[in-house]
C-alpha cells in the first residue's frame, strides 16, 4: 500500500477517535434542569404534566434525559411531583437523596484535601450509587 494512503488512513482513524471521545464526554455530563417552556409545554412542565397524569415511567425517562439524573433520584423527584412537591431549582443541589450531612461534610473535606477518589469511595459506600453517579455528586461539591 502506498505511503500516502497509509498516512490518509491514519489521519482518518485519529479524527474518528477524537470525535468518539468528544461525543462521549459531552453526553456523559448532567444538564441543569430546564425551565418550563410555556409555548411548547416542554422542560419541567412536561415532566410535571406526565407525573400528575400518573405516567410515572414516561416522566422519569424525560427527567433523566433533561438532567442526567440517576434512575433512583429521577424516580424520587417524580414521586415528589406527584405528591404536590416541586423539582429542585438546579441539578447541582447538594441535598441529594441518600447522602446524609455527615457523609457530605466528610466528602467535601476529602475533596478540599485533594483526595477526590477517597471522597467518591466514601459516597459509594454510604449510598450504593454507581461509580459514575458518585463521581458526578463529588464533582459538584
Amino acid at each position: 500500500m502506498p505511503e500516502a494512503v497509509q498516512f490518509a488512513l491514519l489521519v482518518v482513524l485519529v479524527v474518528l477517535l477524537l470525535l468518539v471521545f468528544v461525543l462521549r464526554r459531552a453526553g456523559g455530563r448532567p444538564r441543569d434542569l430546564v425551565a418550563p417552556d410555556p409555548a411548547t409545554g416542554g422542560g419541567q412542565g412536561e415532566v410535571l404534566r406526565l407525573a400528575r397524569a400518573g405516567r410515572t415511567v414516561e416522566a422519569v425517562k424525560l427527567l433523566r434525559e433533561q438532567t442526567g439524573l440517576p434512575l433512583l433520584e429521577a424516580k424520587q423527584a417524580v414521586d415528589a411531583l406527584r405528591a404536590g412537591g416541586t423539582l429542585p431549582a438546579r441539578s447541582g443541589d447538594l441535598a441529594a437523596p441518600g447522602v446524609d450531612d455527615g457523609v457530605r461534610a466528610e466528602a467535601t473535606r476529602l475533596v478540599r484535601a485533594g483526595k477526590k477518589i477517597h471522597a467518591v469511595k466514601l459516597v459509594r459506600e454510604h449510598t450504593r450509587w454507581s461509580l459514575a453517579d458518585a463521581k458526578r455528586y463529588v464533582d459538584r461539591l
